[in-house]
């Protein structure tokens, strides 16, 4: 399976925290922390349409759309664990084989997932956000009170979709790592894919493909 089928799953990720935006106007402090997500991403980003529609038309305006949603980029970060996303996604025995030989390996491979998630989920996210109706269940937390589940019920064209939330404490807020989509959890499907490429051929060749895509993308020949 090819490494930028991951950006499915992180488009549905993100999408999915749109949506609870909402289900609930008493909201708790992690649901607090998505909804400033969202107000950020929905006031702010250019959408993956308009992105799309200028890319083979005039590549200065798609600049001017990539420059004007990176300046949010360090903003909404600050709601995502990207740390405990990227490392609950990488199977522990590649990390032990090839993060704990070089301590920058990590926090480049990190640093790579975030940016592809940055330039294809938010804009595709803004699109996303339309016509959707919510039912928010009651946050479950963790004995040591460090991690809560929010589960909700989407209700989209005529179906209903089960979710569930997973955020971690930090200091004083409430960030996202995960999401459960009707069974599956976002960060066993990246690791998943990532244990197959790594095994079927190389460590290095999941980040060469990584890399081969982004530059796809902010070159407009790709999304």
């Amino acid at each position: 399976m090819r490494p930028w089928i991951l950006i499915g799953y992180a488009v549905t990720f993100l999408s999915v925290l749109f949506f609870v935006y909402t289900a609930n106007t008493e909201q708790s402090d992690p649901a607090k922390t998505i909804s400033e997500l969202v107000s950020l991403i929905s006031k702010n980003m250019v959408s993956d349409t308009k992105m799309k529609d200028v890319a083979s038309k005039d590549k200065k305006i798609f600049e001017e759309y990539r420059t004007a949603n990176q300046k949010f980029h360090k903003k909404i970060a600050e709601f995502i664990d990207f740390e405990k996303l990227g490392t609950d996604s990488m199977p522990k025995k590649w990390q032990d084989k090839y993060w704990s030989i070089s301590s920058g390996e990590k926090k480049k491979f990190l640093a790579l997932l975030q940016t592809l998630i940055e330039e294809i989920v938010y804009p595709r996210g803004k699109d996303f956000f339309e016509n959707v109706k919510i039912v928010y269940h009651k946050p479950k937390y963790s004995s040591d009170q460090k991690q809560v589940d929010l589960r909700c019920t989407v209700h989209v064209e005529k179906k209903e979709v089960e979710l569930l939330y997973r955020l971690i404490r930090r200091g004083t807020q409430w960030k996202i790592f995960d999401v459960n989509i009707e069974g599956e959890w976002w960060t066993d499907s990246f690791k998943n894919q990532f244990n197959h490429i790594i095994t079927t051929k190389s460590y290095d060749e999941l980040i060469s493909a990584m890399k081969k895509k982004l530059g796809n993308v902010q070159a407009g020949t790709s999304f």
